[in-house]
């Protein structure tokens, strides 16, 4: 069985590594399978399926020997409105709808356990991506971002008494990034390079006395190699004169190298049982932005002069995310549920390019699901939806973007089977 589930594992790291992975709480999913999405991303205290490897592995000795695997088809809708100008004389007006396809994100997940106290488990599934494909218009170009992040995360788990569990997995991560921002900006684009990471994360849970469980979860931050890219010499425009004429400076190009990590994360959460048939889940959620995606980062770790790069600066803010789920045992075999997520989006209005190039700024996230067991199988499906949201502001002096608008809608249908045994 084990030697089954890890080529299946790896089966899945390849598709998800193929297939970016829903920006939704700033670059990060909201949960990792059909339940938890459901749930509004609610589970570090409410273990209800192997996804709990990803976000508390102490959970995986009450979820017990189960394959979870699911699909989620993620649409979102994404557009901007700009006023630019190219010299700070003639001013230009786009508006555009990204053209990025809808992604298909698989997750593969599992646990085991090998005694009373102890369980093992393994997922592979994508958590993390963002990007747009505009068509030619600000700057007169086209804007093309993709950033997109898969892991395969062995775990184990441990109960050190028949209350308190604690769990650790390892994240082996790739990452795939590409971007082209256009001729005024980037003359050179930035063709498709891959990176692996690694971190960790640990947890904690705890059934109290009085029927509620407590759960805490970190991930650690994720460490990556450089991205890289190999740019030749080149022109490039590096600003206009008196007369509003392009000035020309030669790029000697080389080896490119930019610094991208991941941000760590804690989670606390709380699950209750007001009834029999009623589970209450809710979990807070820290994310910390501004270690990985802050003022100035990320950062080119080679000089950006050799090659014509524009620094990066997306200067993302912390965030505090907000998740509540119920499920309800409508019959023996049918389990409905609800969740809603909130985090307030990290996005400084003030970078402009970034925001349209960018736009990870969902807020609100509304969620339904349902599970219907069929002896040890489990059919889960849900959907979520987020609302529109709107950032606006300008950057004329360092970008020549006089106002702009971006906005952003997303809507998500999970599908998946668990196999219990």
């Amino acid at each position: 069985m084990r030697n089954v589930t890890l080529r299946i594992a790896v089966a899945a790291a390849a598709l998800a590594a193929a297939a970016p992975a829903a920006a939704t709480n700033g670059m990060r999913m909201i949960g990792f399978s059909p339940v938890q999405n459901s749930m509004g991303g609610a589970s570090v205290a409410a273990p209800l399926d192997a996804a709990t490897v990803v976000t508390n592995p102490a959970g995986m000795g009450a979820v017990g020997n189960r394959v979870d695997a699911s699909v989620t088809l993620f649409m979102p809708s994404v557009s901007y409105d700009a006023l630019w100008t190219p010299d700070g004389t003639n001013v230009f007006s786009s508006s555009k709808d990204s053209d990025r396809p809808p992604d298909f994100i698989p997750t593969l997940a599992a646990t085991y356990r090998l005694g009373d106290r102890l369980s093992v488990g393994l997922a592979a599934l994508g958590t993390t991506g963002m990007g747009v494909d505009y068509g030619t218009g600000l700057y007169g170009s086209a804007t093309l971002t993709s950033y997109l992040n898969m892991r395969v995360a062995p775990a184990v788990s441990y109960k050190l008494t028949d209350r308190l569990s604690v769990g650790v997995a390892a994240n082996l991560m790739y990452a795939r990034m590409e971007y082209d921002v256009g001729e005024a900006m980037q003359m050179q684009p930035r063709d498709a390079s891959g990176s692996f990471g690694y971190g960790a994360t640990v947890g904690i849970s705890y059934r109290a006395p009085e029927g509620a469980t407590l759960g805490i979860a970190y991930e650690t931050k994720s460490e990556f190699q450089d991205f890289e890219w190999d740019i030749p010499a080149h022109n490039l425009v590096v600003g206009f004169d008196g007369t509003g004429a392009p000035i020309i400076a030669a790029i000697p190009g080389g080896t490119e190298k930019l610094a991208f990590d991941q941000p760590d994360v804690l989670t606390i959460g709380a699950a209750f049982r007001p009834m029999a048939s009623l589970l209450v889940a809710v979990d807070a959620q820290w994310i910390h932005w501004t270690l990985t995606n802050g003022k100035g980062l990320p950062e080119f770790t080679t000089d950006p002069n050799l090659t014509g790069a524009r620094r990066w600066n997306m200067d993302w803010s912390d965030q505090v995310v907000l998740k509540l789920g119920v499920q309800y045992d409508a019959t023996k075999e049918l389990k409905v549920r609800a969740g809603y997520n909130w985090g307030e989006s990290p996005l400084n209005a003030g970078r402009a390019f970034e925001n349209v190039a960018f736009p990870a700024m969902a807020e609100h996230h509304l969620a339904l699901g349902a599970g219907y067991d069929i002896g040890a199988l489990t059919v889960n499906a849900g959907v979520y939806y987020s609302p529109e949201v709107k950032t606006s502001g300008s950057n004329a002096a360092e970008q020549g973007i006089i106002a702009y608008e971006t906005k952003m809608s997303q809507l998500a249908f999970d599908l998946g089977a668990s196999w219990k045994f």
